[in-house]
């Protein structure tokens, strides 16, 4: 089955079974008269409604959260599945930081700020000191995507002052297929910002306004495009609540933020405009010619957001909540500008919830859905109707997570679990591998080599051309992956030939360094291309 037919299968029976839930909403009228009749329900309704019994279940709940997405992401960093691009990017900027070089890259760009504005990776440092490992991220940022669930149970049990509903939302949340993808893939600031968007939203609910300010910050502090949130953060407050002070300043400091980050500091540290405007390309080459596309051209728009794989990406996002996050759509505009970022990009990953875009966008469907669900309360009038529509969804949630289960691979992702043939060969190589010296090698086996001020990728996804001088070329020959035998050979083929030996080489694996190891073989590897026989 190809890409195309494989998202169009899977966007009917979701859709299918999402209708099949609206219908089933139609009926719960009938259910609060046979509750009310069943004695045996209404105990496990006032068990359910305890609230030292509720912390216990939630505790419970992140624990299984942390150890299940906890193995997957060891689990598959340890078997050569995760990637340079992003995890060995993260950790190479804290282990060159650690060593007094502040920021230092050297995979994209030579300073991280080059690239991204994430200056909160700092409050992350005394941690990975202790255990420097890329294990240690992964680690992080699952414990950060367990700890959303707490403010989000918090916001939900104040908005809705019931205590069996805000657990629903928070399991919800658990099994928000969204939630694990992020988790599952490499390492990402916008997952570390998913608890901190909570956290403001709760101070606000509770009308703390330092501690929403204070939050606020630290977002803005994770990425440079959270500015747009927290300037729409303030429009919210300014129409919502008639906070114009407080509102008009998240709007300015927001506003001022992403403006300077985006178009002075990020363009000049690099020297050029960002890269990821590249992905709208198809709209104009300029900031300006795509605005003019937006407006002179609404048909190719339409098209673009229309299409398959999109339609299938907003489906994902609310069919697990039961499209109930519709009912709170100020709240969800808060995440207009990243979702229109997702659909309008030309990426293959970014309008999925497969990868790290849908990060900035998954509170606001969480906080739409409690908002919403408080809008149908006053709709609905009927408090059982109401407490039974909602519990209605957590099947429809469970069945959305059985579908798009993050443990099982699909056909946009490489594998998380599978393992390579010679996988232990790998880790033998990796042994040999010098610490400190510059490495070019691969995406799968830079993470286990991001601990050096100079590596570099060959093959895709490399986003800057490998010197052809490092001190140590790393290649897994029978992984072909992210390039093929060609490229392995169009590289190796340009190390000056006298320079360089052989310090490993068996079952695929091939160590090469500069002025070590034994010339005759990298000589006769060279000259004599076995076309990747090992």
């Amino acid at each position: 089955m190809d890409l195309q037919m494989w998202q169009e299968s899977r966007l009917l029976l979701l859709t299918s079974i999402a209708a099949g839930w609206l219908l089933l909403l139609f009926s719960v009228v009938v259910i609060p008269v046979w509750a009310q009749r069943n004695e045996r329900l209404k105990a496990l309704y006032q068990l359910a409604t305890h609230r030292h019994t509720a912390y216990l279940c939630l505790g419970g709940l992140l624990l299984i959260f942390v150890a299940a997405y906890g193995w997957l992401v060891l689990t598959r960093h340890d078997r050569f599945n995760s990637t340079g691009y992003d995890l060995a990017i993260h950790e190479q900027i804290l282990w060159n930081t650690l060593n007094g070089r502040f920021f230092a890259s050297s995979l994209e760009v030579d300073n991280s700020f080059a690239d991204h504005f994430r200056p909160f990776m700092l409050a992350l440092l005394p941690i990975y000191a202790l255990f420097q490992s890329a294990k240690t991220l992964l680690l992080i940022q699952v414990a950060a995507l367990a700890a959303a669930a707490i403010p989000l149970f918090l916001i939900a049990d104040s908005r809705l002052k019931s205590v069996p509903i805000a657990m629903g939302v928070a399991f919800m949340y658990l099994i928000y297929p969204a939630v694990g993808y992020v988790a599952r893939f490499d390492f990402h600031m916008g997952a570390i910002a998913i608890p901190l968007f909570f956290m403001a939203f709760y101070a606000l609910e509770r009308e703390r306004w330092k501690a929403a300010t204070f939050w606020l910050i630290l977002t803005l502090l994770c990425k440079e495009n959270m500015g747009i949130v927290v300037a729409i953060f303030g429009l919210y407050l300014m129409i919502m609540q008639r906070n114009y002070r407080l509102g008009i300043l998240w709007l300015m400091m927001g506003s001022a933020v992403f403006v300077f980050t985006s178009f002075w500091l990020l363009p000049t540290i690099r020297g050029e405009s960002l890269d990821a405007m590249a992905r709208y390309a198809w709209m104009g080459e300029t900031t300006t010619e795509i605005a003019q596309t937006v407006f002179t051209q609404p048909a190719l728009i339409w098209d673009h957001l229309v299409s398959t794989n999109r339609l299938l990406y907003l489906v994902q996002l609310s069919a697990p909540v039961g499209f109930l996050n519709l009912l709170g759509l100020p709240e969800l505009l808060i995440a207009q500008p990243f979702l229109m970022t997702n659909l309008m990009a030309d990426h293959f990953c970014q309008p999925t919830i497969y990868c790290q875009y849908s990060a900035p966008v998954i509170p606001f469907v969480f906080i739409g859905l409690v908002y919403g669900l408080a809008r149908l309360r006053r709709w609905l009038k009927n408090e059982r109707s109401w407490k039974y529509a909602v519990l209605l969804v957590l099947p429809l949630a469970t069945f959305n997570f059985w579908i798009e289960n993050p443990f099982r691979d699909n056909l946009l992702l490489p594998s998380a679990l599978e393992t390579m043939s010679n996988a232990e060969v790998v880790e033998q190589a990796l042994t040999t591998v010098p610490d400190l010296l510059s490495v070019v090698t691969t995406n799968d086996y830079a993470p286990h080599l991001a601990q050096r001020e100079k590596l570099f990728i060959i093959g895709i996804p490399s986003q800057r051309v490998a010197p052809t001088d490092p001190d140590v070329v790393f290649l897994n020959l029978y992984d072909q992956q992210y390039i093929l035998c060609d490229g392995y050979r169009a590289y190796v083929s340009q190390l000056d030939i006298d320079a360089y030996g052989v310090t490993f080489r068996t079952g695929g694996l091939i160590v090469i360094q500069r002025g070590a190891g034994s010339n005759e073989p990298f000589r006769d590897f060279v000259l004599n291309w076995n076309n990747c026989a090992g």
